[in-house]
């Protein structure tokens, strides 16, 4: 969330930085041993402290265990029994859950969740003709908010909170944003009532459904969705930064989400099932067609127009490899993890790593499991087509972002998002208002990738009122005039600067205040120092505020609040006392200065007011 300030602040002063080579990659691992030694260059250089780890073929797991430490305090090494909070990896199980009721015949996933689960609150505009149905609850495609801050971490409630009080908490998150089907925006909310499907269909808890259907006969003896007192002493110590203490085991809301926790031999085993098409040696824990429907997105926009990429149901296209994979990250509180397996069912891989501080550890760990597996085979060819140019021109114009993941940051999202899509000869390019210029490579008419892409990752399409939409994967953006975005963008993030400008006038009035005559129009500055202090107060109190708190009121969210509050009165305020001050012969340099910063308090305050930001309650949002 701290984005948040950084974000407004870079794009109002945008500079081109100079470009860096990056230093020469290292020789792939050709042993497991030579894997491990170049896994601990990494921990090393990125202060992560240990990584659990699987390397994985179709014949089996090659390797599980551990490099480094699952908790720097006592020094115990990470080994293949070493558990890990995994995070959003959770959705994979949940959406297998769901998809075995279908291959049982016990649920359509077409169907509306109202019809399957009534009794969960959905505020769905489109209701009518589109009501919110299963399979858009797991390919995050119903069109909810992400999960709000006061059902993010469960602060006051039992851990085994049942999924029905779990979803009675903040039913807001769960307001239909665009019509359903259209649109993908990742929402754990909607893994939270797909949990409560998976229960009230099956007759049993999601827990219990998915140890018994997918754990047991995957061979995942030990994985859970609940931390039981026995699990605690294998559980790795997670941590925020490179120094700093471990972070506490923090409950959360949305369990199906997010709860699970296992190992790199568990989760190996899991992607050895994978590869196998569904199989065990023993069982056959899901049909392989059903499994394959899985790995492939259909309800969205992007599917309706032919991209075969994406965010399928809790299976996910990892295209930045030199080999397309599958399979699914994960993030929670001092942890991060990604299982992946190649579409062609020969290699996968699974890491675990006991901080969050550091991407770019998971990047370069995934990548040399990638390198080392993959050591014998012949990267595929990357797609790409001539189109004639006409066909290119027709995708030209300003293409501005239209499917915010957590729509309590979208008015930040709005001023920073954007991209003019040109042609440049068999190509297009998008250059983005505040970005590096991306290229584009027709795969088709209308597919297209980047050039680290190893297939068609966006489609061309238009939406159900003929609006040209750029999309595929997370990435939803419409074809508007541009200047109708620039009239609004520019105002507002020089307001932004310019409201914040008074706490540095602030030591020049004072140094002469003296000199002042009449008597400093001290009201005058006063208020338009609450001007930034309103602007302050808040971006000040979310930065010191744990995140665990941001649902509950206290004397930061409170502030917040007042700051949110403060902002168009202080405005209003500075206007009356800017006319004062012209009346009263004030310098007139004061005169103009004042003048700015009102207006620019009045633009902020019409802005934040658009987008239900003024008197923002963080508990009750």
């Amino acid at each position: 969330m701290r984005w948040m300030v950084f974000a407004l602040l870079a794009t109002a002063a945008c500079t081109a930085a100079p470009a860096v080579s990056e230093p020469p990659s290292p020789p792939a691992p050709t042993s497991v041993e030579e894997f491990r030694s170049a896994v601990q260059v990494v921990l090393s250089e990125t202060g992560v402290p240990g990584a659990g780890i699987a390397l994985v073929r179709q014949s089996g797991v090659e390797w599980a265990g551990g490099v480094g430490l699952a908790d720097r305090d006592l020094e115990t090494p990470v080994t293949a029994d070493t558990h890990f909070r995994a995070g959003s990896i959770s959705k994979t199980f949940v959406a297998m859950a769901l998809v075995q009721l279908s291959e049982d015949d016990a649920l359509d996933l077409d169907s509306p969740v109202a019809e399957v689960a009534p009794g969960v609150q959905i505020d769905n505009p489109w209701d009518a003709g589109d009501p919110v149905r299963v399979i858009h609850l797991i390919q995050h495609t119903a069109g909810f908010d992400d999960m709000h801050f006061n059902e993010t971490y469960n602060v006051s409630d039992p851990p085994d909170i049942p999924l029905a009080g779990m979803l009675r908490i903040n039913p807001k998150s769960r307001r239909v944003r665009w019509r359903p089907g259209t649109r993908v925006a990742y929402s754990n909310p909607g893994f939270g009532v797909a949990g409560y499907v998976l229960e009230f269909v099956s007759g049993v808890t999601y827990e219990d459904f998915i140890a018994d259907r997918i754990f047991k006969p995957a061979g995942m003896t030990s994985s859970s969705f609940v931390l039981a007192p026995e699990d605690e002493a294998r559980l790795a110590r997670g941590y925020r930064d490179r120094t700093g203490p471990p972070v506490p085991y923090t409950q959360i809301y949305l369990r199906p989400a997010g709860n699970l926790h296992t190992s790199p031999a568990d989760l190996g085993n899991f992607v050895h099932m994978l590869l196998n098409w569904g199989e065990t040696a023993d069982v056959l824990v899901i049909d392989p067609e059903y499994l394959s429907n899985m790995e492939h997105p259909r309800t969205s926009l992007a599917s309706d127009a032919g991209l075969r990429t994406g965010y399928g149901s809790g299976i996910a296209s990892q295209l930045a490899e030199p080999f397309p994979l599958l399979g699914h990250n994960g993030g929670i509180d001092g942890f991060s993890s990604a299982f992946a397996y190649s579409t062609s069912r020969d290699v996968g891989y699974v890491v675990l790593l006991n901080a969050t501080h550091s991407p770019d550890a998971m990047r370069r760990i995934s990548s040399l499991a990638v390198q080392y597996l993959k050591a014998d085979v012949e990267p595929p060819a990357k797609p790409q087509v001539r189109v004639p140019a006409a066909t290119l021109r027709a995708y030209e114009g300003y293409y501005h972002d239209g499917n915010p993941r957590s729509q309590v940051f979208a008015f930040v999202e709005w001023l920073t998002a954007g991209q003019t899509m040109v042609v440049d000869g068999d190509a297009l390019y998008a250059d983005a208002v505040f970005g590096p210029r991306e290229r584009w490579l027709p795969v088709s008419d209308s597919l297209f990738r980047r050039d680290a892409d190893v297939d068609a990752t966006r489609v061309f399409t238009t939406d159900e009122v003929g609006t040209m939409v750029f999309t595929g994967g997370f990435a939803y953006a419409e074809r508007t005039p541009r200047w109708q975005i620039e009239i609004v963008r520019w105002p507002v993030l020089i307001s932004f600067l310019l409201v914040l400008t008074p706490l540095a006038m602030l030591a020049v009035w004072l140094i002469h205040a003296r000199r002042a005559v009449p008597a400093g129009f001290w009201w005058l500055k006063g208020a338009l120092l609450m001007c930034a202090c309103a602007l302050a107060v808040p971006i000040g109190s979310h930065e010191v505020l744990d995140a665990t708190r941001m649902g509950s009121l206290n004397v930061w969210t409170g502030a917040i609040f007042v700051g949110s509050l403060m902002l168009p009165v202080a405005a209003l305020l500075a206007v009356f006392f800017t006319i004062d001050a012209w009346r009263n012969d004030a310098g007139r340099w004061l005169q103009r200065y004042a003048v700015v910063v009102s207006l620019a308090a009045l633009v902020l305050s019409a802005y934040l007011s658009s987008w239900g930001m003024l008197a923002f309650r963080p508990w009750a949002y």
